[in-house]
């Protein structure tokens, strides 16, 4: 899975390790965080998902989730499988 964030102000190189723990927060025990890179102003982050949550239900309530519990501090562009 991958998911764009766009931190609300600064660099997208200086927010690379927030936006690595952000998402590792709210994903807890539904996944990991295998990469992260910057691009342009936005980040990039792959996600390996827990075997448990391999369905397409639980795929699908992930791509809610994850935008409506990252804090604040970046914008969530867009989630994708």
């Amino acid at each position: 899975m991958k998911v764009v964030m766009k931190p609300v102000s600064g660099d997208a190189q200086a927010y690379l390790e927030r936006a690595k723990d952000e998402l590792t927060r709210v994903l807890a025990f539904r996944g990991d965080v295998v990469s992260a890179k910057p691009n342009g102003q936005k980040i990039t982050l792959k996600i390996a998902i827990n075997p448990k949550w391999e369905n397409e239900d639980k795929a699908g309530y992930l791509k809610e989730w994850i935008p409506a519990k990252v804090r604040k501090v970046f914008e969530v562009i867009s989630v994708s499988a």
